[in-house]
């Protein structure tokens, strides 16, 4: 998000990502740029002036995606861990609901994109003419 809202939309070094979100381990967020690298969500730009920047347009990263890929295939419940079947009851129909829920929680968030996440930018007014 903070890639995203930038005005000039140019790189920004991790040192600088590092202060804007409040003193963050430059060691931790190495890790997570390296993540979003490896997923294709930013480009790293080495050398002087160099830095981090979206890979995409923010209007193009949908939000349902981002997540999924950030997460990966998280179980809502134990029962969702590697295929498991619910150890209270064979026909329990939970499983089916949480499911669904799942899938359309992600339907939901795949109608955004981060573009409209950002804050709004106010509105210019026109210039008064007498």
């Amino acid at each position: 998000m903070l890639l995203a809202n930038q005005p000039q939309g140019g790189p920004l070094n991790v040192e600088t990502l590092a202060t804007m979100l409040g003193n963050v381990s430059r060691n931790h967020l190495h890790k997570v740029v390296q993540t979003l690298a490896g997923l294709g969500l930013v480009r790293t730009i080495r050398g002087n002036g160099g830095g981090v920047v979206l890979a995409a347009p923010p209007g193009s990263i949908k939000v349902g995606k981002l997540i999924r890929d950030l997460e990966g295939e998280q179980p809502v419940v134990e029962c969702f861990r590697d295929g498991g079947t619910c150890v209270l009851s064979a026909d329990c129909r939970l499983r089916c609901y949480l499911k669904d829920a799942r899938n359309a929680f992600f339907r939901d968030l795949d109608q955004h994109t981060i573009a409209d996440c950002l804050p709004r930018k106010p509105a210019r007014r026109a210039k008064e003419t007498a």
